[in-house]
């Protein structure tokens, strides 16, 4: 089943994040958490009682305290949020016994806690689970100055209709979801994300847990790249038997440390991680970055380490991670085992590997490349490239973001979240892939304008033209150089990447050529309304290289047009430099086709109106439950009619058959393929990719990119395809995939005519909850 959704009517568990970037757990009622919630309901001010009870307030409390211990989980859900072994607060619907599909909702939430965003998630989950039960509608009272609770129904984003009765607002909610309830769930989610990771990379006060005195250990190391950045706020070294670590105060425990702490640093062994997660929380941290390796720990250790954490209100970065850092001169935060704060730059960088990170960012540095941010995530538990992605997308010191990928977490929601980054600023990615995956991947990257690149030298050469700030306008390229055969290896170079060297802008200088001449012919390249990037290939009988870097430079500042150098010498440039000229071009393609994907319209994923969620998945979990795995053909087409699609297997009109299929990636998660049945697909693999969710213009590009797609056009003397028609039947397919993960595969073969597209035949399988899907109400996973 989806992550989200329910098991026999019961509400799954959920850690979830809030407005402000803290965590709390959401949890269905139980009759032992009585304590608790009496708890939470004596630190209710008289003003938060008045507002929910109206008017007597001690024997209506009683009798909700009744109703909330029993709940049956479909004629009543009651959801609590918890953190830390308290109530923080509570939400319930109570279904009518004369309107069965709609349900009274109500919420009490804690004063100290109002306005962090509980009240808004948790009738997220409830209106999930409202939905999953048959519910249309939730109704509600509410006094007419209760402004906070008006809000967070006005604002969910459902369809709200509210009149006057009595003194009081009676207020009705449809449920369904809505284009504007995804977008406003998934604006908060957002917010809260970046908010999360920002009081991460931008702390006030730090501790390490594990500071050593020993020089060469991980908790020395860590602890003196905090002094030495030096960190703007106080570091606070955790020793249990040493009085003091490189000349400062050590204290025996966090717990004795004397003041709030906002991110502990952990350098101690696997075991003793859980035990310290309890007195962090005493002390304020929401962020525990795990140094330490959890390589021989029990199965399932890590699952209850970051449990742990999160029902205490904290994050978690790693296990096994070189740690976080943040160049801003407001922080200076070297809170890792990279030797030194790097060089400020705008370019982020997140590595799931703890020592390829070091390596690249070595690497990043002697090539003049400036760091904003760095996350090092490790064995990748709970912050993930997903998470940053969130933060970097509103980040305004960061213009660039490097990743290196080994795992996606939740693909669809990467995939989801690097199309909004790369609409404002290029993501670059590095992935190890088999070579039957390589075309598939590129598919996918692509489809969210990633620049996907196959090597770390290649994302280094990208990362230098973008990090530069300036993006070529087209693929027109002119090459200046004074040795004939790198230019010639540029020119060649070219074609093969898509780029066209402009007309007369092949500039061969010759090795006899003086700066003067190359500085001329530079003027005149970047004056050429003709070329969109200028590419320059120079040794040393110009003369001194760094003279000739400066008139480079100078002259590459005054324009908006790229300039690239290719020399054999090591050059600290202000323009990107190269070693090879094949590099450049590579680059420069790389950014070419970058700058036209931002350049296309987004697209959007329709919003149909005559589809019925509930009664898919409905048919689902019955095959599941009675049938076995396999899709049956009445089960096929039960599925299909809810989406609006019929199944026509008469296969009588003349047309072109269309094979489709959603299948689970071990990589990219949920994706859908495409090929016109027969010899094109079967033999020759014309068959394209994208990932789940789809847009429409995804779909349209999805048909154009089949090599094959003029038999769709009847450039063979055949039909000509409504290809609208059989847009809007992908569209629909890929609504299915994406709403149902336990839909392990559906294929379909499909009639494609010239008045429309129908389906002709559906097979399948149902599995298990192995894929993360990107659909339902927030929660961290």
């Amino acid at each position: 089943m989806p992550a989200h959704a329910m098991a026999d009517g019961i509400v799954r568990e959920a850690d979830v994040l809030l407005a402000d970037g803290g965590v709390v757990h959401l949890r269905p009622v139980q009759v032992s958490d009585e304590v608790l919630i009496r708890g939470m309901f004596a630190r209710l001010s008289p003003e938060t009682l008045r507002l929910r009870y109206f008017g007597s307030v001690r024997r209506q409390l009683e009798r909700d305290l009744t109703k909330i211990l029993a709940p049956d989980q479909r004629q009543r859900v009651v959801l609590l949020a918890v953190l830390g072994g308290e109530v923080l607060g509570l939400g319930y619907f109570t279904r009518s016994v004369d309107d069965p599909a709609s349900a009274e909702v109500a919420f009490l939430i804690e004063d100290a806690h109002q306005k962090r965003g509980i009240g808004s998630i948790i009738l997220e989950h409830l209106a999930e689970a409202g939905r999953e039960s048959g519910l249309a509608r939730f109704t509600a009272e509410v006094l007419p100055d209760n402004l906070t609770m008006i809000s967070v129904f006005r604002e969910v984003g459902f369809e709200v209709r509210a009149r006057s009765e009595d003194g009081a607002i009676l207020v009705t909610l449809d449920i369904a979801p809505t284009s504007r309830s995804l977008e406003v769930m998934r604006a908060r989610e957002h917010t809260a994300e970046a908010r999360s990771v920002a009081r991460l990379l931008a702390p006030g006060r730090v501790a390490v847990i594990g500071a050593s005195r020993t020089p060469g250990t991980l908790g020395h190391e860590v602890f003196r790249h905090l002094l030495a950045a030096p960190f703007q706020g106080p570091v606070y070294p955790v020793n249990t038997s040493a009085g003091h670590v490189a000349g400062v105060r050590a204290y025996p425990s966090i717990a004795d440390v004397p003041d709030d702490v906002d991110v502990a640093f952990v350098v101690v062994p696997a075991q003793d991680v859980p035990e310290l997660i309890p007195a962090c929380a005493e002390r304020g941290v929401h962020a525990l970055v795990i140094i330490s390796t959890f390589v021989g720990s029990p199965e399932g250790f890590q699952d209850f380490v970051v449990a742990r954490a999160r029902a205490h209100g904290m994050r978690v970065v790693g296990p096994e991670c070189m740690g976080v850092l943040n160049t801003d001169p407001r922080v200076r935060f070297n809170g890792s085992l990279i030797p030194g704060l790097p060089r400020a730059g705008r370019v982020g960088f997140f590595s799931q590997s703890g020592s390829l990170g070091v390596d690249v960012l070595a690497r990043a540095l002697g090539r003049g490349i400036g760091v904003s941010t760095l996350v090092s995530a490790g064995d990748r538990a709970d912050v993930s490239g997903n998470s940053l992605l969130q933060y970097w997308l509103d980040d305004d010191d960061t213009d660039v973001v490097l990743l290196y990928l080994e795992t996606f977490g939740n693909p669809q929601k990467f995939a989801r979240l690097a199309k909004a980054v790369s609409r404002r600023k290029p993501v670059v990615a590095v992935q190890a892939v088999a070579p039957e995956n390589r075309v598939r991947a590129q598919a996918m990257f692509a489809q969210s304008g990633i620049i996907r690149v196959d090597s770390l030298g290649e994302l280094l050469d990208v990362a230098s033209l973008l990090s530069h700030g300036k993006l070529p306008a087209g693929n027109r390229v002119a090459i200046i150089d004074n040795i004939t055969s790198l230019g010639r290896i540029a020119e060649a170079a070219c074609p093969i990447h898509g780029l066209t060297v402009a007309h007369g802008q092949a500039v061969h200088l010759g090795a006899t050529a003086t700066l003067d001449v190359l500085v001329d012919a530079l003027k005149v390249a970047l004056a050429d309304d003709e070329v969109d990037a200028v590419v320059t290939a120079f040794v040393r009988p110009l003369g001194d290289p760094a003279v000739a870097r400066e008139f480079v430079e100078r002259l590459a500042a005054a324009s908006d047009k790229p300039v690239l150098i290719t020399t054999p010498q090591q050059l600290d440039a202000q323009v990107p430099t190269y070693t090879a000229p094949e590099e450049a071009i590579r680059a420069l393609a790389h950014a070419v086709r970058y700058v036209a994907w931002r350049a296309l319209p987004a697209g959007k994923v329709p919003f149909f109106d005559n589809i019925d969620v509930s009664a898919a998945r409905g048919i689902i979990d019955h095959l599941a439950a009675t049938e076995g795995s396999s899709v049956t053909s009445a089960a096929g087409r039960g599925i299909l009619g809810a989406y609006g699609l019929e199944l026509d297997d008469s296969g009588t009109a003349a047309g072109v058959d269309v094979s489709v299929s959603v299948t689970n990636d071990p990589d990219f998660g949920r994706v859908i393929s495409l090929g016109i049945a027969g010899i094109a697909s079967d033999l020759f693999g014309d068959v394209s990719w994208r990932a789940l969710p789809m847009t429409d213009l995804d779909a349209q590009r999805m048909i154009n990119d089949l090599r094959s797609v003029e038999l769709l056009r009847g450039r063979t003397g055949g039909v000509v395809v409504e290809l609208s028609s059989l847009v809007d039947v992908l569209m629909r397919i890929a609504r299915i995939g994406t709403d149902h993960g336990r839909l392990a595969e559906l294929h379909l073969m499909l009639h494609c005519r010239s008045e429309a597209t129908v389906v002709g035949s559906v097979r399948g399988r149902v599995g298990d909850d192995s894929i993360f899907d990107d659909v339902g109400p927030r929660r961290l996973v």
